[in-house]
């Protein structure tokens, strides 16, 4: 039976059983269309973190360099009102989220405020990110030394109150978004730092960086080829968490009454601003507690999916 199966194969069956090369597009929507079949929930994250994150950057009209211009999806500003006029309206087609106490459209304050909240997220991402590679490498890889002083500084900042010391350092320096960058960064990279301090640790001791040790490599070499690509999943996963994460901890600062200057139309001076009209309107929290909502579900949902697809150990699962 097994032989006359194999005479019954057709050429156009052996030529289907030849490896395809496929240009970089093809790649790309081969690969989503993979993750899409075998993580349908982290598909589903990613639509519910994407879709407010991509409203945000092209909502409210986008430029680019010459006469090309993004259509905006709502005609109002950020901060535009009449005085005593559509004060705290209900959503309709011309507000689809309602008016707040002045009569500013809120759904155009969602999307002016997802510019600031996205952008204080990715620049803590990307700052942490460098920090915690940097130092990682350097400590856990080259010096010893170097490598038990900063465990004794993370040591020292894990005790530390997040909430009490952003709280302390706007005292100090302002309420401002730069620094709350900067202490999202340094806080957020001392943690990550710590994760990826193990996995070098790791990786430095396996077969393979002995043998190209012995082989002459250099350790620009091992990190480049052997040690960034061991931890590189580690870092596109960490994305998804700093973004939702330094959301969280903005939207907590300001509904604590300590949070950025009240003129920021961020998601948590946006919550803030409604708790004294619950009773009378209540779409102001609504809306802005249903977008953090889907960043934080949505950040959770495609941050354990690209897990399972990029870490090594557990690729395959399900």
């Amino acid at each position: 039976m097994s032989l006359m199966n194999e005479a019954a194969i057709t050429d156009a069956e052996r030529w289907e059983d030849i490896p395809k090369v496929y240009s970089l597009p093809q790649k790309i929507w081969r690969g989503l269309a993979f993750f899409v079949r075998r993580k349908p929930l982290g598909a589903f994250g990613a639509v519910l973190l994407l879709t407010p994150v991509i409203a945000s950057i092209f909502g409210p009209g986008f430029s680019l360099i010459g006469p090309i211009e993004f259509p905006r999806l709502t005609p109002y500003g950020y901060n535009e009102y009449e005085l005593n006029k559509d004060i705290l309206l209900n959503p309709s087609l011309t507000h689809p989220m309602g008016t707040d106490h002045l009569g500013r459209d809120l759904f155009s304050r969602l999307l002016y405020g997802g510019r600031l909240s996205f952008a204080i997220g990715w620049s803590v991402y990307a700052l942490s990110s460098l920090m915690s590679i940097s130092l990682t490498i350097i400590s856990a890889y080259y010096i010893r030394t170097v490598d038990l002083l900063l465990q004794r500084v993370v040591e020292i900042v894990n005790f530390l109150p997040d909430i009490i010391l952003i709280i302390t350092l706007f005292s100090i320096y302002g309420a401002n978004p730069i620094t709350l960058i900067l202490t999202l960064a340094v806080l957020r990279g001392f943690d990550t730092g710590r994760v990826l301090r193990s996995v070098v640790i790791g990786v430095k001791t396996m077969p393979f960086i002995e043998a190209a040790k012995t082989l002459g490599a250099s350790d620009g070499r091992i990190i480049r080829k052997h040690i960034f690509p061991q931890i590189a999943y580690l870092i596109i996963v960490y994305a998804t968490g700093a973004l939702a994460s330094a959301v969280l901890i903005e939207s907590g600062l300001a509904i604590l009454g300590v949070g950025l200057d009240p003129t920021y139309p961020t998601f948590g001076n946006l919550l803030n601003g409604s708790r004294q009209y619950l009773r009378t309107a209540p779409h102001l929290a609504l809306f802005p507690g249903l977008v953090i909502f889907m960043l934080l579900l949505g950040a959770r949902l495609l941050g354990d999916a690209l897990r399972d697809v990029l870490d090594p150990r557990l690729r395959g699962s399900k």
